[in-house]
């Protein structure tokens, strides 16, 4: 493969001998997303590394599935055949196959990468939550989502996957966050369980349960996805006891919470 490596988003001038190409283009200002760039066209894959989760016997609905960071905002293009000719350059239109091969002619030699978004952006929020000021700290997985994304056809990850979730109180009544992932698997198998890890100011951990499927499966734009659940009841701290010291070795208490409308 030819790499190329651009400051900003206009690209720039490569030199290539005359031949044919596959091309991919991408932002590569990435913290958490890895590249398989050693793969070919077609196998070009983008995944993250795994997350350690606050209790592996809690998230998802699946014993063995993988815990991952979320993906940064990423963006690309992909044609399948490029010919570089003496004339100029020929490629095929966005998304096909061979048999378009040589559908677009550019004598001036310049290939225009349209970017496209690659991953998608999900908003959660958790309202009415009573018992709010006795919690230490939060943080959350969603479960059920694709795990890696191929760069040229777009295909998301067939095994599900977790991720894990930064959880930020929004005001005296409500948490929530926001992140990118590539979406669910292509066809997905596994429910996507939103699970809040909370810790309450006496050391007790309780993990509480959201099904989220129907609203991450039916979102009107698979690509803005916004997650409103109503209605928690956290455990409150001891009376008299929020000093933050655990003195007990008990895991965490799992509690399923119905979805308010």
């Amino acid at each position: 493969p030819w790499r190329f490596d651009f400051i900003g988003n206009w690209a720039g001038k490569v030199t290539l001998p005359v031949g044919t190409y596959s091309f991919l283009s991408y932002n590569d200002d990435t913290a958490s997303v890895i590249f398989s760039e050693d793969s070919g066209y077609d196998g070009y894959e983008a995944t993250t590394a795994d997350a350690d989760s606050p209790d592996a016997s809690c998230h998802g609905e699946r014993s063995g599935d993988r815990v991952l960071r979320t993906p940064d905002m990423l963006w690309g293009c992909a044609y399948g055949y490029v010919d570089l000719w003496y004339d100029g350059l020929r490629h095929t239109v966005l998304g096909t196959d061979k048999s378009d091969r040589g559908s677009v002619f550019s004598p001036g030699f310049i290939l225009t990468a349209l970017q496209r978004p690659l991953t998608a952006h999900y908003t959660f929020r958790i309202e009415d939550v009573r018992n709010l000021s006795g919690v230490r700290s939060m943080s959350a997985t969603l479960s059920g989502m694709a795990g890696s994304l191929s760069l040229a056809s777009g295909v998301k990850g067939r095994y599900p996957s977790s991720l894990l979730l930064k959880v930020k109180g929004l005001d005296s009544e409500t948490v929530g966050g926001d992140f990118y992932t590539f979406g669910i698997p292509s066809e997905p198998d596994a429910p996507n369980i939103l699970s809040l890890y909370v810790v309450i100011k006496d050391g007790r951990r309780f993990c509480y349960k959201f099904d989220v499927s129907p609203q991450v499966r039916d979102a009107p734009d698979p690509m803005e996805v916004t997650l409103i659940l109503r209605g928690l009841t956290i455990e409150p701290p001891s009376e008299g006891d929020e000093t933050g010291f655990d003195i007990t070795v008990d895991g965490w208490e799992t509690v399923i919470v119905n979805i308010k409308d």
